[in-house]
């Protein structure tokens, strides 16, 4: 399985925070500098890392504008189809 570049990366977690029922529009910008990508939506910043340790979800942290900060995990959508058996 190749290693998905930071494009794929970004785009994958674009199209995951924008699912169907959410509120369209949230743009993923990554931080490259600091090895992360950043996202607000709705006066809250959302930060996920480049390195994911789960492959079935995004892990990462939701900064709110008070301070307050807590950890998330948002289901990824899986990168292929899985193989049906015959």
């Amino acid at each position: 399985m190749p290693i998905p570049t930071n494009q794929q990366l970004r785009t994958a977690l674009s199209n995951d925070l924008n699912r169907s029922g959410s509120k369209p529009g949230t743009n993923v910008i990554d931080d490259a500098p600091r090895k992360t990508f950043t996202a607000n939506k709705d006066g809250v910043v959302f930060e996920f890392a480049h390195k994911q340790p789960d492959s079935e979800y995004w892990n990462g942290v939701k900064h709110y504008s008070s301070g307050k900060q807590s950890r998330i995990r948002v289901p990824r959508t899986p990168s292929e189809p899985a193989k049906e058996s015959v």
